[in-house]
């Protein structure tokens, strides 16, 4: 087995760890509550904090739309990585 053998597998592996770490909240409010200071905030969390116990909508709205954008370029770049092996 060599790395290009495994690039799909790989890709595939990115993914969903940028889908899991887009969407981990739970586990941030209940053990660190996003603290201490921000250290272990992210931004679906952050997302909440804002839209939920700040009420601006509009920061948490943003929030959501950079979080769809960085998961789209993820995504751009592993497809395009799958697509080059699939040549060869």
């Amino acid at each position: 087995l060599t790395l290009p053998h495994m690039s799909r597998a790989i890709t595939v592996v990115i993914l969903i760890q940028t889908i899991f770490l887009l969407s981990v909240y739970a586990e941030i409010l209940v053990t660190t509550n996003g603290g201490p200071g921000y250290a272990s905030t992210n931004l679906p969390f952050l997302v909440y904090q804002k839209a939920l116990l700040e009420f601006k909508i509009g920061q948490a709205s943003a929030g959501g739309v950079i979080a769809v954008i960085l998961a789209n370029i993820v995504a751009f770049f592993a497809m395009r990585a799958v697509g080059k092996n699939l040549d060869k």
